[in-house]
């Protein structure tokens, strides 16, 4: 029972500035028998409440020490600690973990009969559940010793045999001084006014805003005041007493009459969210827990505020401290004049409407920019004033930087500051570790362990800059590495028990090539010898890493006992860096992980626990303990502060924002009832005053926050479908917030149809910029533009250039001196890309390889490796020895393995046989050589080196039908040839319906004829390098090859393509070349692209200058 006679004095107020203005009255003054030095105790619900309790006890003394800020928690530790033996025999939370973890365990308990249903759900083979239901359960038992220690006391004295929760307490608690036992004991001792004194407390307590703790903590810091004077600090948005409150379930549930109707009186958001805080106030003024000596009302009544109304260019009758007057009344209805309508201009409580959680931040960027900029607040607003919370802030956080500018210092940026993170979040380091402890299910892909080496703290340990990455990725990756150490790896992840693929193969075959110089067949695997000099420094380094990486694949892997696995994750750290890490960033990082470590490990060494531990625990529990968000960093940093909506989190903020009110969300719904037998007490008569339910806690901080917001209240929601547009409902808070806000207006219905501001998708939506509404802007002028241009017709992009570019700036006269062969074919065959990146310096990305750590499991006919093992069967055919040829091209990389790749392998050889079979009978034996030929034409030296010359033609094979990059390519061989004097045919083997897959030969032409083609394609070349060319190889070679009447509509269906087909036109180049510019759009430019076609193609397969373009130059 409480003792009438402590010295028990509390304080309530409505303003958080001023309880503090009387503590620090109070802590001035030197306590009576009390040395000088002794620090003053003050508790505190949230460490962030620290900062700005001494900020503003030092604004009023000039400086504030000596104070030792507690929570109640570690007060009540610190008195049972004096007075109670057993400090070392608690269960907190980690041991209490590792005690269930034991017992879960045990064969014994677990075959009680009561124990059948947790048996069974723990027989799957998963590792995992054990260590989650101690988690669990350990969580629940907390909760028990703060809120019914009278059942574990009547466990532990054998009650409730059938329940399992009580058998597996009685296993973990027996003999024990845990918490409530300790608290049962403290309470027998000293509470009652004939009971001693307890030892060890301070003569003085302050306890500061210490809201929702539970009876049995209230009745231990209630003994102080036996010992000396304790003050309690209550902050509470109404003036009178109101644990007396109704809320509207309870009058339905009771009968009341009319609980609707104005008669009941009642302030409705008091009603609504005020649940939880009544409780707590039914406690204090129930005297049968507590029994305070005194109360002091110390109130700041809004309605004294003498600042200007809206109407005098001030806010002290906005909407916001209108329904904060009411409340502070509790009054049931409104007070003050209705207004006519609602008032666009007041910016003191707003509700934002957005579809995704990138615009809640703009938006809230540009709301905060005008909060900022407004004149009305007295003293001007400045971003420290205002808090930015959200009931997950986790989801926001990578959007931050972008929307709120970070460091740069432009107008965009406002000063933030992110808490509630984790203090390794971010951190390289942290990421690593908990990527290391995944190695023994790891496939050790390529790009998974070159993104583990480029890792800052991994590739400053090895000496690696960004360029060795990328070198050793493109080597790695052309010697053949998908993933896999070795074919015993791949056979434990249950692939086939092959190398290919894998690190060893392409491993050896780096060294190999390295020690040979060679890329021939050593022992069975292909040397790759381009392998630079500087390559082998980057090279060993990464050997290095495997073979530490290798080790521990296998270490990680077992299940050991704490303090081993201990010895291990510390040894991974040292092999990884024997040298600590250069970024303070990663020497903090390190630091961490090593004390995670060592308090894993001695946590289960103060429990008891021996046994061992499956990696799969580890992995779990490591990546829990370092994603754990920190909940105690200091919101009060100097510019805008973000963080979660954290119970306690009272701060007096002139301006708070809450993102993230969606319907589902928040509040937050009580869990079944399940593992947790309190949450089935809630809803029951067996409900007991203080019991916490997360649904009344989440409502009574929404209380809390609406009542610490001094100037403005700013909400936002995701309201909007972002593929649809689809309305979506806010949290059930937010409706009964606008419900309350709209009674003060003659016509509620209209207002609330205005009140919420639904926003664009885009923020270069005309609505972002008003749309007619007032309340709808933007500051990203960027984006003004395109707004602006959105409302008017969609047109067509005005072209590059008005006209041809000049002679001289399209390419330096020097450069055009001498052409090779392959610039002219790369010309032909990409005009539109050559005109980007000669003409106006643009380089395209082009098309960037795929690298997918996955082992290659069909030839892609249209492949380069394709196209290497239709060579090799060519050679293959030629030398009548195709015996190992499979073995060669599995070496090199360019086959699947196993059956796949044979059949790959056999497909792509009957494809490519019939091809081979017709050369070698052609060529009769005769070797190919090769000649490099040289022209002059207006100038322009144009070389090249021809290949496989036969003395009867030049010999080409493609194995499938001609297209127009390979009539481009095999043509331009073909005349530079004969231009040069080497009269030879063109011999092709390709599929031609007609004819077959030959020899198809286009006979020699004279060097003049042949001179004037390559003239001709040159002026074409002159020209694309002016202005971009409406022309690709594919449609061009379409066109050529059609009758007359169907030129036009074959040549669009390569151009446009289809839903099922690809289109030239869908190219990089071309698309932005011509800037959308459609060659068949009319006849003018469709004439164009005919002329273009016909003139490559005429040139390359006939030899000659096609009639029709002889005098007139493309346009």
């Amino acid at each position: 029972m409480s003792d009438p006679s402590s010295d028990f004095r509390l304080y309530h107020s409505n303003s958080l500035d001023v309880l503090a203005a009387l503590l620090a009255r109070h802590v001035r003054a030197p306590v009576p028998g009390q040395a000088l030095l002794t620090p003053e105790v003050v508790l505190i619900p949230q460490v962030a409440m620290r900062r700005w309790l001494q900020a503003t006890l030092a604004a009023e003394h000039g400086v504030a020490a000596n104070l030792q800020f507690l929570t109640p928690g570690e007060f009540v530790a610190h008195a049972l600690n004096a007075n109670v033996p057993g400090e070392h025999d608690d269960l907190d939370a980690a041991a209490l973990r590792w005690h269930l973890y034991a017992a879960l365990g045990d064969p014994t308990l677990m075959a009680q009969g009561p124990m059948r249903a947790l048996q069974a759900y723990l027989s799957d083979d998963d590792p995992l559940r054990p260590w989650a239901l101690a988690g669990e359960l350990a969580s629940v038992f907390e909760k028990y010793q703060a809120w019914r220690r009278d059942w574990l006391l009547r466990w532990e004295a054998g009650a409730d045999p059938q329940d399992p929760q009580a058998i597996l307490w009685r296993a973990i608690a027996q003999g024990r001084g845990y918490r409530a036992r300790r608290i049962q004991a403290y309470l027998d001792r000293f509470e009652g006014a004939a009971s001693p004194l307890p030892q060890g407390l301070p003569l003085r307590l302050s306890a500061f805003a210490t809201l929702n703790i539970s009876p049995d903590v209230l009745r231990v810091m209630a003994t102080q005041a036996r010992v000396g004077e304790l003050h309690f600090y209550l902050p509470t948005p109404v003036q009178s007493y109101w644990g007396d409150l109704q809320t509207l379930a309870e009058k339905l549930r009771s009968g009341a009459p009319d609980p609707f109707g104005e008669a009941a009186g009642e302030n409705r958001l008091l009603e609504a969210w005020g649940a939880a805080g009544r409780d707590f106030m039914a406690v204090l003024g129930s005297y049968e827990v507590v029994h305070p000596s005194g109360e002091i009302g110390a109130y700041d009544d809004p309605e004294q505020d003498t600042r200007p109304t809206m109407d005098q260019g001030g806010l002290s009758d906005s909407l916001l401290h209108r329904l904060q007057r009411d409340l502070f009344h509790r009054r049931g209805q409104p007070s003050g004049p209705l207004l006519p309508a609602l008032r666009l201009d007041d910016p003191s409580l707003q509700v934002h409407a957005c579809h995704t959680r990138l615009r809640e931040l703009q938006v809230l960027h540009d709301q905060l920019r005008a909060l900022l900029q407004d004149t009305r607040f007295d003293p001007p607003l400045q971003a420290r004033d205002i808090a930015v919370l959200a009931p997950d802030i986790d989801p926001y956080v990578p959007y931050l930087e972008a929307v709120f500018g970070g460091r740069s210092g432009g107008d965009d940026h406002i000063p933030y500051a992110l808490a509630d993170t984790s203090p390794l979040a971010g951190e390289p380091l942290a990421d690593v570790f908990v990527h290391l402890l995944g190695l023994p299910v790891s496939r050790f892909g390529l790009n998974e362990v070159l993104d583990l080496l480029a890792s800052p703290p991994l590739a400053e340990a090895a000496g690696l800059d960004a360029a060795a990455f990328d070198r050793l990725h493109d080597w790695l990756l052309a010697a053949g590495v998908r993933w896999g150490l070795t074919a015993e790896h791949r056979r434990q992840h249950q692939a086939p028990p092959d190398d290919a693929y894998t690190w060893q193969f392409a491993l050896d075959r780096l060294l190999l090539g390295h020690a040979s110089g060679s890329d021939a067949d050593i022992a069975g695997v292909a040397a790759w010898p381009e392998l630079e000099g500087s390559a082998l420094d980057a090279l060993d380094r990464l050997l290095g890493l495997l073979r530490v990486l290798a080790v521990h694949q296998q270490k990680l892997g077992d299940a050991l006992p704490p303090m081993q696995w201990r010895q291990r994750l510390l040894g991974l750290l040292d092999a990884l860096l024997p040298m600590p890490p250069g970024a303070p960033g990663s020497q903090r990082a390190l630091e961490r992980l090593r004390r995670l470590i060592n308090q894993f490990a001695e946590d289960a060494d103060k429990a008891g626990f021996a046994g061992d531990v499956p990696a799969e625990v580890i992995r779990a529990h490591f990546a829990g303990a370092l994603s754990e968000a920190d909940t105690r960093a200091p919101l009060l940093t100097g510019g805008l502060s973000f963080g979660r909506m954290v119970p306690m989190r009272l701060l007096p903020f002139r301006v708070i924002c809450v993102l993230g009110l969606n319907d589902g969300d928040f509040p937050r719904r009580d869990p079944a009832a399940g593992l947790n037998q309190l949450t089935a007490e809630l809803d029951s008569p067996r409900r007991r005053p203080g019991d916490r339910s997360l649904r009344e806690d989440d409502r009574f901080l929404f209380l809390q926050l609406f009542a610490a917001a001094q100037d403005a209240f700013y909400l936002s929601y995701l309201g909007a479908d972002p593929r649809d547009g689809s309305e979506r409902e806010p949290s059930v808070l937010v409706s009964e917030l606008i419900d309350a806000a709209m009674q003060y207006h003659q016509h509620p219905t209209e207002a609330a149809r205005q009140f919420v501001v639904r926003h664009a998708l885009q923020p270069f939506s005309p609505a972002a910029f008003g749309g007619g509404d007032p309340r709808r802007f933007s500051y990203r002028s960027q984006w003004h533009p395109a707004a602006g241009s959105m409302g008017t017709a969609r047109r067509m992009l005005p072209a590059w250039i008005d006209a041809p570019l000049p002679a001289g700036e399209a390419v330096p006269d020097a450069a055009e001196a001498s052409l090779s062969l392959d610039e002219l074919r790369r010309f032909l065959v990409d005009p539109a890309g050559q005109f980007l990146s000669l003409s106006l310096g643009l380089r395209l990305p082009g098309q960037i390889e795929a690298s997918d750590d996955v082992e290659p499991l069909v030839v892609d006919e249209r492949s380069a490796e394709a196209r290497s093992v239709q060579l090799a069967v060519v050679k293959a055919t030629l030398t009548d020895d195709d015996t190992a040829t499979y073995p060669r091209l599995r070496a090199r990389a360019l086959l699947p393995s196993g059956a796949l790749g044979e059949r790959g392998f056999d497909a792509l050889k009957a494809q490519t046989h019939p091809y081979a079979a017709a050369l070698r009978g052609w060529l009769d034996g005769t070797a190919l050589e090769s000649r490099r030929h040289e022209v002059t034409l207006d100038g322009i030296r144009l070389h090249g080196r021809v290949a496989d010359r036969h003395p009867q033609g030049l010999v080409r094979l493609r194995a499938g039908p001609l297209n127009g990059n390979a009539a481009i390519r095999h043509g331009l061989d073909w005349l530079l040839s004969n231009a040069a004097g080497d009269a030879v045919p063109l011999v092709e083997f390709h599929d031609d319906a007609e004819h077959g897959v030959g020899p198809h030969i286009t006979p020699a032409v004279a060097a003049p004829q042949a001179m004037e083609a390559l003239r001709c394609l040159l002026h074409l070349r002159a020209h694309g390098l002016r202005t971009p060319l409406p022309f690709g190889p594919y449609t061009g070679w379409a066109l050529y090859t059609s009758r007359p009447d169907r030129q036009r509509s074959e040549a669009a269906k390569r151009w446009h393509g289809s839903d099922r087909s690809w289109g030239e036109a869908q190219g990089e180049s071309l698309r932005l070349a011509l800037r959308g510019q459609d060659p068949f759009a009319d006849d003018a430019h469709y004439a164009t692209l005919r002329r273009i076609s016909m003139t490559v193609f005429t040139a390359v397969r006939e030899g000659r200058v096609w009639q029709d373009a002889a005098d007139e130059e493309p346009s």
